[in-house]
C-alpha cells in the first residue's frame, strides 16, 4: 500500500469515526502527518469533545478543536495519543519536606538580631539555629504561615483541576537556601502533563489557587498585624539595615483596619511579627502569580478570557515590568520579574478544545481575578530604609 492510499484509508476511517459529531466540508494532510478537517461541529460541550477524542484515539490521533481562518470549525488530528502517567509521589514529598526545613531555618534566622556579610558568619548563624530545638522552633510561626498560604494556593489548583479532569500533578515546592535569609522558598509549581481541555477549565484551575490562598492569607495577615507592635523604628543592629515592605491596597487597608491609622507615618511603623511577615510574603507571591503572563495564574485567566489576544497583553505586561524597573530606582526588582516573564514564556498554549464557550460565571471569575491583582499590586515591593 502506497503512502497516498494509506492516508486516504485513514481519512475514511476518521470520517466514519466522527459520524454525526462533525459535518466535514473539506480536509487536508500536511507534511508532518497531521490531518485538518473543516466544517461544523454538531455540538460544543466538554462531553462532545471527549466523545470526539474517544473516537479518534483508537485510530492513533488526538484532536485539537479551534476556529479556522474562514470562520468554520476546525479539527486538527495529531498523529499521537496522549497518555496519562501515574502521579509521582516521592519527589513532591521530598521537595515539600525540604521546603519545610528551608522556611523553618529562614524564620529562625530572622529572629537572630545579627547581620553577617561573609560565608563564615552565615555558617556560624546556621550553627546557632541548629544548636538546639528551641532555636529552630523560633522559625515555626513564619514557616507555618507562609506554607499554609502556599499549600492552600496549590491545593486550590490541584483540587479544581482534578474535579475538571485536568492533567495536573501534585505541587512541586521549590526550596530556597536559607542563607539568603528572606523567604526560604521560591513557591511551588503544578505540572501540566498535557494541554488543558478547554478555556473554562483553564480559567477555573487558574483562579482557584489565588482565591484559596487568599482565604488563608487574609485572616493570618489580620492576626499577624494585631500581634505586631507599632512605634518608632529602632536603630538596626551593627552592620544591618531594614527593608520597607511595599504597600498594596489590600495591605494598606488591613493596617488601617487593625491600627486605625495610615502606616508608615514618619518614623512610626508596624514591626511585623513572623506571622504578619509570612502573610505579607503570601500576598506578594499571589500578586506575582496574577501577572497576566504566559502560564502564570493571571496568564491562565487572561487566555481564558481573551484567547490568543492574551499573548499581546503578556508582552505589554513584560514591557511594563522593565519600564517600571527602569523608571523607579527602588522598584528594580521588576526588572528581574520582567526577565523571569520572558524565561517562563509570554505565550499561553492553546487548549485541546478552543471552541468551548465561557459561561457568565466565568466572566465573573475573570473580574474577580482582575480585582485580586489590583488589590495586591505593589509598585515598590521592597526598598531599603535610609
Amino acid at each position: 500500500m502506497d503512502h497516498d492510499q494509506a492516508r486516504l484509508e485513514t481519512t475514511i476511517r476518521i470520517r466514519q469515526a466522527l459520524g454525526d459529531l462533525m459535518q466535514i466540508d473539506q480536509y487536508a494532510w500536511d507534511a508532518e502527518g497531521r490531518l485538518t478537517l473543516q466544517g461544523r461541529l454538531t455540538g460544543n460541550s466538554p462531553m462532545h469533545y471527549r466523545a470526539i477524542r474517544a473516537q479518534l484515539e483508537p485510530l492513533g490521533f488526538t484532536p485539537l478543536l479551534r476556529h479556522s481562518s474562514s470562520g468554520t470549525d476546525e479539527l486538527l488530528a495529531l498523529p499521537l495519543v496522549l497518555t496519562r502517567r501515574p502521579q509521582r509521589l516521592g519527589l513532591p514529598l521530598v521537595l515539600f519536606l525540604a521546603t519545610i526545613l528551608t522556611t523553618l531555618t529562614t524564620g529562625a534566622l530572622r529572629e537572630i538580631p545579627e547581620c553577617v556579610g561573609d560565608v563564615a558568619g552565615m555558617l556560624r548563624l546556621l550553627g546557632q539555629v541548629f544548636s538546639s530545638p528551641a532555636a529552630l522552633a523560633a522559625g515555626i510561626p513564619f514557616s507555618a504561615t507562609l506554607l499554609a498560604i502556599l499549600v492552600a494556593h496549590e491545593m486550590g489548583h490541584y483540587v479544581v483541576g482534578r474535579l475538571r479532569q485536568a492533567p495536573v500533578s501534585l505541587p512541586y515546592f521549590i526550596p530556597m537556601p536559607p542563607f539568603l535569609r528572606f523567604i526560604g522558598t521560591m513557591g511551588a509549581v503544578i505540572v501540566q502533563r498535557e494541554p488543558m481541555e478547554d478555556r473554562p477549565t483553564i480559567l477555573e484551575v487558574g483562579i482557584a489557587g489565588p482565591i484559596a490562598g487568599l482565604v488563608v492569607a487574609i485572616p493570618l495577615l489580620l492576626y499577624g498585624l494585631a500581634t505586631s507592635p507599632v512605634g518608632s523604628i529602632p536603630p538596626p543592629p551593627p552592620g544591618c539595615g531594614y527593608l520597607q515592605e511595599g504597600n498594596s491596597l489590600m495591605y494598606f487597608g488591613a493596617k488601617l483596619l487593625i491600627f486605625g491609622q495610615i502606616l508608615p507615618a514618619g518614623d512610626i511603623d508596624v514591626w511585623l511579627s513572623p506571622i504578619a511577615f509570612g502573610a505579607w510574603i503570601g500576598l506578594l507571591v499571589t500578586m506575582l502569580n496574577m501577572l497576566p503572563v504566559g502560564q502564570l495564574d493571571g496568564g491562565h485567566v487572561a487566555y481564558a478570557l481573551l484567547g490568543r489576544r492574551a499573548h499581546t497583553l503578556s508582552y505589554v505586561v513584560i514591557g511594563g515590568c522593565f519600564a517600571l524597573g527602569l523608571i523607579i530606582p527602588e522598584a528594580f526588582v521588576w526588572l528581574i520579574w520582567g526577565v523571569l516573564g520572558l524565561l517562563i514564556g509570554p505565550r499561553h498554549p492553546a487548549p485541546l478544545n478552543d471552541l468551548a464557550p465561557l459561561a457568565a460565571r466565568h466572566t465573573i471569575l475573570g473580574i474577580v481575578g482582575l480585582v485580586i491583582f489590583v488589590l495586591l499590586l505593589m509598585p515598590v515591593p521592597l526598598q531599603p530604609l535610609p
